[in-house]
Protein backbone atom coordinates (compact mmCIF):
# COMPACT_ATOMS: atom_id res chain seq x y z
CA UNK A 1 0.00 0.00 0.00
CA UNK A 2 2.65 2.12 1.04
CA UNK A 3 4.36 1.65 -2.05
CA UNK A 4 1.41 2.37 -4.37
CA UNK A 5 1.04 5.44 -2.33
CA UNK A 6 4.86 6.26 -3.30
CA UNK A 7 3.43 5.90 -7.10
CA UNK A 8 0.66 7.92 -7.05
CA UNK A 9 2.31 11.25 -5.46
CA UNK A 10 5.74 10.57 -8.03
CA UNK A 11 3.14 10.55 -10.86
CA UNK A 12 1.22 13.68 -9.32
CA UNK A 13 4.47 15.32 -9.25
CA UNK A 14 5.60 14.37 -12.50
CA UNK A 15 2.25 15.04 -14.12
CA UNK A 16 2.02 18.76 -12.10
CA UNK A 17 5.71 19.34 -12.98
CA UNK A 18 5.44 18.69 -16.71
CA UNK A 19 1.80 20.44 -17.18
CA UNK A 20 2.57 23.15 -14.82
CA UNK A 21 4.63 26.09 -17.04
CA UNK A 22 2.72 25.93 -20.60
CA UNK A 23 3.58 28.59 -23.10
CA UNK A 24 0.35 30.79 -23.54
CA UNK A 25 0.16 33.47 -26.46
CA UNK A 26 -1.79 36.73 -24.33
CA UNK A 27 -2.74 39.70 -25.83
CA UNK A 28 -3.26 42.90 -23.33
CA UNK A 29 -4.93 44.21 -26.45
CA UNK A 30 -5.23 44.43 -29.97
CA UNK A 31 -6.22 47.83 -31.54
CA UNK A 32 -4.17 50.59 -33.86
CA UNK A 33 -4.98 52.75 -36.84
CA UNK A 34 -3.53 54.96 -39.42
CA UNK A 35 -3.99 58.46 -40.36
CA UNK A 36 -2.95 60.95 -42.83
CA UNK A 37 -1.93 64.03 -40.72
CA UNK A 38 -1.41 67.38 -42.58
CA UNK A 39 0.99 69.21 -40.35
CA UNK A 40 3.75 72.97 -40.99
CA UNK A 41 2.51 72.83 -45.30
CA UNK A 42 3.12 68.97 -45.59
CA UNK A 43 0.84 65.65 -45.07
CA UNK A 44 2.79 62.30 -42.63
CA UNK A 45 1.39 58.77 -43.03
CA UNK A 46 0.98 57.46 -39.34
CA UNK A 47 0.12 54.58 -38.02
CA UNK A 48 -0.54 53.31 -34.81
CA UNK A 49 -0.25 49.49 -32.69
CA UNK A 50 -1.03 48.59 -29.26
CA UNK A 51 -0.75 44.78 -28.75
CA UNK A 52 0.85 42.08 -30.57
CA UNK A 53 -1.62 38.42 -30.94
CA UNK A 54 1.55 36.23 -32.14
CA UNK A 55 5.27 36.19 -32.90
CA UNK A 56 7.48 39.00 -34.75
CA UNK A 57 8.56 36.88 -37.60
CA UNK A 58 9.87 37.86 -41.31
CA UNK A 59 9.98 35.47 -44.06
CA UNK A 60 11.74 36.10 -47.54
CA UNK A 61 12.00 34.14 -50.58
CA UNK A 62 13.45 35.24 -54.14
CA UNK A 63 10.34 37.40 -55.18
CA UNK A 64 8.33 37.90 -51.76
CA UNK A 65 8.51 38.52 -48.27
CA UNK A 66 6.02 37.86 -45.31
CA UNK A 67 6.15 40.02 -42.90
CA UNK A 68 4.07 39.05 -39.16
CA UNK A 69 4.33 41.70 -36.42
CA UNK A 70 3.55 45.24 -35.45
CA UNK A 71 3.63 48.10 -37.66
CA UNK A 72 4.79 46.47 -41.68
CA UNK A 73 6.62 48.88 -43.75
CA UNK A 74 4.14 50.83 -46.42
CA UNK A 75 5.00 50.63 -50.15
CA UNK A 76 4.17 54.03 -51.61
CA UNK A 77 2.04 52.53 -53.81
CA UNK A 78 -0.43 51.41 -51.46
CA UNK A 79 -0.90 54.84 -50.54
CA UNK A 80 -1.86 56.35 -54.21
CA UNK A 81 -2.84 52.67 -55.41
CA UNK A 82 -5.33 55.51 -58.30
CA UNK A 83 -3.06 55.82 -61.12
CA UNK A 84 -5.13 58.21 -62.37
CA UNK A 85 -3.33 61.90 -62.61
CA UNK A 86 -7.03 63.39 -61.89
CA UNK A 87 -8.68 65.01 -58.79
CA UNK A 88 -12.16 64.01 -58.70
CA UNK A 89 -14.37 66.88 -58.15
CA UNK A 90 -17.43 68.94 -58.98
CA UNK A 91 -17.54 72.39 -59.01
CA UNK A 92 -20.66 74.91 -58.62
CA UNK A 93 -22.56 77.06 -59.20
CA UNK A 94 -21.69 77.82 -62.70
CA UNK A 95 -22.26 79.87 -64.17
CA UNK A 96 -20.79 82.07 -60.90
CA UNK A 97 -21.38 85.70 -59.84
CA UNK A 98 -19.03 85.70 -56.45
CA UNK A 99 -18.18 82.45 -55.33
CA UNK A 100 -17.54 78.77 -56.07
CA UNK A 101 -17.79 75.67 -53.96
CA UNK A 102 -15.16 73.10 -54.98
CA UNK A 103 -16.45 69.30 -53.74
CA UNK A 104 -13.93 66.80 -54.09
CA UNK A 105 -15.00 63.10 -54.24
CA UNK A 106 -12.00 61.46 -52.62
CA UNK A 107 -9.52 62.34 -49.72
CA UNK A 108 -8.17 65.19 -49.79
CA UNK A 109 -4.80 64.85 -47.48
CA UNK A 110 -2.47 67.40 -48.79
CA UNK A 111 -2.01 71.12 -49.49
CA UNK A 112 -4.51 71.96 -52.20
CA UNK A 113 -2.86 74.71 -54.75
CA UNK A 114 -5.44 76.89 -56.83
CA UNK A 115 -4.83 78.49 -60.08
CA UNK A 116 -7.45 80.97 -61.98
CA UNK A 117 -6.23 81.92 -65.42
CA UNK A 118 -8.52 83.23 -68.12
CA UNK A 119 -8.43 81.48 -71.54
CA UNK A 120 -5.49 83.59 -73.06
CA UNK A 121 -3.21 82.10 -70.06
CA UNK A 122 -2.55 84.66 -68.17
CA UNK A 123 -2.35 83.92 -64.33
CA UNK A 124 -5.58 85.73 -62.43
CA UNK A 125 -5.29 84.48 -59.06
CA UNK A 126 -3.25 81.61 -57.17
CA UNK A 127 -3.68 80.31 -53.97
CA UNK A 128 -2.41 77.50 -51.52
CA UNK A 129 -5.28 75.88 -49.76
CA UNK A 130 -5.70 73.72 -46.48
CA UNK A 131 -6.37 70.41 -47.05
CA UNK A 132 -10.43 70.28 -46.72
CA UNK A 133 -12.92 68.19 -48.72
CA UNK A 134 -15.04 71.18 -49.51
CA UNK A 135 -13.99 74.57 -50.47
CA UNK A 136 -15.83 78.15 -50.51
CA UNK A 137 -13.60 79.95 -53.38
CA UNK A 138 -14.52 83.81 -53.65
CA UNK A 139 -13.92 85.42 -56.88
CA UNK A 140 -15.15 88.80 -56.59
CA UNK A 141 -14.34 91.74 -58.64
CA UNK A 142 -13.69 89.56 -61.84
CA UNK A 143 -14.84 90.72 -65.34
CA UNK A 144 -17.58 88.67 -67.06
CA UNK A 145 -16.04 86.02 -68.91
CA UNK A 146 -14.57 82.36 -69.10
CA UNK A 147 -11.82 81.14 -66.73
CA UNK A 148 -9.92 77.98 -66.35
CA UNK A 149 -9.57 76.90 -62.93
CA UNK A 150 -6.85 74.55 -61.74
CA UNK A 151 -6.69 72.63 -58.23
CA UNK A 152 -3.68 70.35 -57.43
CA UNK A 153 -2.63 68.04 -55.01
CA UNK A 154 0.71 66.27 -55.42
CA UNK A 155 0.53 65.12 -58.74
CA UNK A 156 -3.01 65.00 -59.12
CA UNK A 157 -4.78 67.97 -60.93
CA UNK A 158 -8.25 68.87 -61.16
CA UNK A 159 -9.30 71.54 -64.05
CA UNK A 160 -12.98 73.61 -64.76
CA UNK A 161 -13.55 75.70 -67.24
CA UNK A 162 -15.70 78.48 -65.53
CA UNK A 163 -18.23 81.25 -66.55
CA UNK A 164 -18.48 84.39 -64.52
CA UNK A 165 -22.02 86.11 -65.54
Amino acid sequence: MLLCFKYLVAFLLVYSTGHAQSLKKETLTNQGSSHIVYANNKSYFLQESIGQASVIRTYDTEAYSLRQGFLQPIDASVLNSDQSNSLDAIVFPNPFTQQINVQFNEPVFDVLNMRLSDLSGRTILTKDLEPSQSLIIPLYGLTNGMYLLTISMRQKEFMAKLIKK
